[in-house]
């Protein structure tokens, strides 16, 4: 029985006491996450405790979109046109410091792939692009099978995406 639920992130959840460690992340969180997910920018999603009480608590979150990337040259991409071309950007994702280091991080990329997954099967794109906060993180992601294509940039093709754990 899972003890985490994933969902998306509402009035109900306490952004304000949300602290990862990364002040742009906590900031993207606290003043913008929500606004971004009611206009439609992008959907940012929080894992909560399966019975939090109100407001409840965030250990952690991921925000997912739609983008176009110029990707010709990158692995995994032969053949695509001499144009833009729509992927799925894993946009912002932290977790709470009081649980770092016990898998939710795993746990939040395997979600964030298996929504790419589904968002690319109904309306179609090339893989998940993640741009990496910094350079110790592209070793995290590589673990994932993204491969750096340029800068912090990272990207996994459609056909690789698979949930590799279960919230559980």
């Amino acid at each position: 029985m899972s003890r985490y639920v994933l969902e998306k992130l509402s009035k109900e959840h306490d952004r304000k006491s949300f602290v990862s460690g990364l002040e742009s992340v906590d900031r993207y969180l606290k003043e913008t996450a929500r606004g971004h997910t009611e206009k439609g920018v992008s959907i940012t999603r929080v894992l909560t405790p399966l019975e939090a009480s109100l407001p409840k608590s965030i250990l952690g979150f991921v925000t997912l979109s739609q983008i176009s990337v110029e990707a010709r040259a990158w692995d995994g991409t032969k053949g695509l046109p001499n144009s833009p071309v729509p992927a799925v950007l894993l946009g912002r994702m932290g977790v709470a410091e009081s649980e770092q280091g016990k898998g939710l991080s795993r746990m939040l990329v395997a979600s964030a792939c298996q929504l790419a997954f589904d968002a690319i099967n109904a309306c179609g794109g090339i893989g998940m692009v993640v741009d990496a906060a910094n350079e110790d993180l592209i070793g995290f992601y590589e673990k994932f099978g993204f491969v750096q294509v340029e800068g912090l940039r990272l990207f996994l093709p459609a056909e690789s995406l698979k949930v590799k754990t279960r919230i559980e």
